[in-house]
């Protein structure tokens, strides 16, 4: 397999509204010419994008900031660090009233919602929200661990020396008198017989998925239960192919390559619509070209694809994408496997539909019962929850030190102990 696409012909990003190009860059960076011709089209809107993306990323950063940090309440944090007009407000209605007018909210800040978050900026009916605008837009010095990010939390479990239980479904949280919390779980997955699962008890538990999707039954006498939010459904497509891009797909002239990762908006004359007919007209928000590889069969080499979109590319939508001659019917996608090699589909809840809201969900669910989920209704990405992860542990720590302290104020030592059965599932 081999790495890189610069020798790969075509610009380097496209963003298609569905009818042609609202903008193509040509390089990875953009050149001289190329910042020259951004400031013809936009003026200082992306000067002002830069300088509003700090303001509110600075703001989101004061979170873990003493006296800030830890925060017990999210809503409550989220007003002390004055975000809530971010929160409050659509991504268009946001980047309005921060002097950011004509078509690059439309063109560049649209194109990056819908990529990262398969949702519209527009306020016509009140979608992304304006944090999660900027959010999109806050890829600079983005790093990624060699052979995977996970290598960073298997090592904190490691250096912790915690009790890992992987691959054991957590099926009921009850509430014991003494304050502990008794946890069934076991490899079945039929939660009405929950005498059959094992039971642990804990001092303390954190609850790190959304709620909704991790049947789990939280006892009724849990002081809040986790509201239900609506979440994308996304359609993740990996293929592989012998063949480039299309350029009569995206209406460009024969001969002329198309770009290698082509973003998405709207037409400017298209209403934006709700759930998965938000795409519009486009029909998808994002191709990318990740990279050739060699085709272990034939030798030869192909182009690896990933597509996002609300439904499963169709054959037809394949055929014309890559050009191709009509379906086949030789394989899953009913394209032969000399024209797509490998195809691999993945449907799932990626994340929450981020609409303006000034409310936010509760992170300690009980005395001793948190939950970092709650941080997907307010920014919804790994690097977020991590966050709110740390947070979490800073706030029981806390608890655990003053327990102590009052214990050793008294002459004696209170100690907080987790029960024998402690670990992580």
């Amino acid at each position: 397999m081999v790495s890189g696409t610069s020798d790969i012909p075509g610009a380097s990003l496209g963003v298609f509204d569905g009818v042609g190009f609202a903008f193509v860059q040509e390089s990875n960076g953009l050149t001289w010419w190329e910042s020259a011709k951004a400031l013809w089209k936009w003026g200082l809107a992306p000067i002002r994008c830069t300088a509003l993306r700090k303001t509110t990323v600075d703001r989101f950063d004061k979170m873990y900031d003493e006296p800030q940090f830890p925060f017990a309440s999210l809503t409550q944090v989220v007003t002390d660090v004055d975000l809530l007009d971010a929160t409050s407000a659509t991504g268009e209605q946001y980047i309005s009233e921060n002097g950011l007018t004509g078509s690059f909210g439309h063109d560049v800040i649209q194109a990056s919602t819908r990529v990262n978050y398969a949702q519209n900026a527009n306020a016509q009916l009140r979608h992304i929200n304006g944090l999660l605008a900027m959010v999109c837009m806050s890829t600079d010095g983005a790093k990624a661990v060699e052979n995977g990010n996970w290598q960073i939390f298997d090592e904190m479990i490691a250096k912790a020396n915690a009790t890992t239980r992987l691959s054991t479904e957590v099926s009921s949280v009850t509430q014991g008198k003494d304050g502990t919390y008794l946890l069934r779980h076991g490899p079945s997955t039929d939660l009405s017989d929950l005498a059959d699962h094992e039971a642990s008890a804990f001092d303390v538990v954190v609850l790190a998925a959304p709620h909704q999707f991790a049947n789990i039954t939280l006892d009724h006498h849990i002081a809040h239960i986790p509201e239900k939010i609506s979440y994308v459904q996304l359609h993740v497509t990996l293929l592989t192919s012998p063949y480039l891009l299309s350029p009569a797909f995206f209406n460009m002239p024969p001969g002329k390559p198309a770009p290698k990762t082509i973003l998405t908006t709207l037409p400017p004359d298209e209403e934006p619509q709700k759930g998965a007919a938000g795409v519009g007209k486009p029909g998808f928000f994002s191709v990318s070209l990740l990279r050739p590889v060699t085709n272990p069969k034939t030798g030869g080499q192909e182009y690896l694809y990933k597509i996002f979109s609300p439904v499963p590319p169709t054959s037809t939508f394949l055929t014309h994408l890559l050009g191709l001659k009509q379906p086949h019917h030789h394989m899953e996608t009913g394209i032969s496997e000399e024209d797509i090699s490998w195809i691999y589909r993945k449907v799932w809840d990626s994340y929450p539909y981020e609409v303006p809201r000034v409310t936010f969900e509760e992170i300690q669910l009980d005395e001793n019962l948190y939950y970092t989920s709650a941080m997907d209704g307010f920014i919804s990405t790994m690097e977020t929850n991590a966050l709110m992860g740390m947070n979490v542990a800073r706030l029981i720590a806390d608890r655990w030190q003053a327990k102590m302290a009052r214990g050793a104020a008294r002459g004696g030592r209170e100690a907080p102990m987790l029960l024998p059965s402690e670990g992580v599932m």
